[in-house]
């Protein structure tokens, strides 16, 4: 018997349609692979911190500082500042970070006058405590909050090494 009157077979769909859903897939997957990547890494803003440093909440700095016997040590720092992004690189040497995490309650603070115009009343009272007025400003405070000694502006890291060793300059 002969197959000729079979109907013909139907086309094939046309290539760009068959390889526009995988593309546009893939598209749309790495701009949500990027979506998060980009949210993960936008974190080193936030009070957590850069770096290799241990941060702790402010909130939680003093009753943990009262609980260790270890001083705090508070890196006070703001989104804009240029010498606070210097600092920030310190913070990621492991041997300053060992020095932080092992003899302080490391807690970042934030100003946000810039941003917000005005800081949480926390943030403002710490602030006034230790008469903070530019930034840097890294400072150790005894557990019930004496302080023990400050840094002011970008110092450099072997300034920073020597002030974690003392922070009293003694």
């Amino acid at each position: 018997m002969d197959r000729t009157d079979a109907p013909p077979a139907p086309p094939p769909p046309p290539q760009s349609q068959s390889r526009l859903s995988p593309v546009l897939l893939w598209v749309l997957l790495a701009a949500v692979l990027f979506r998060v990547v980009t949210a993960v890494m936008s974190r080193g803003g936030s009070e957590e911190g850069p770096g290799l440093v241990r941060w702790q909440p402010r909130e939680k700095a003093a009753p943990l500082a009262k609980a260790s016997g270890k001083p705090i040590l508070y890196d006070f720092s703001a989104a804009w500042c240029g010498p606070c992004k210097l600092l920030d690189r310190d913070w990621a040497d492991p041997s300053v970070a060992a020095k932080v995490n092992d003899g302080f309650v490391p807690a970042r603070i934030i100003d946000r006058q810039r941003e917000d115009g005005r800081n949480p009343e926390d943030i403002a009272e710490l602030q006034r405590q230790y008469e903070i007025v530019g930034f840097p400003a890294v400072v150790a405070a005894a557990p019930d909050g004496r302080l023990l000694g400050k840094l002011e502006g970008y110092v450099g890291r072997e300034r920073l090494m020597r002030f974690l060793e003392n922070p009293k300059g003694e």
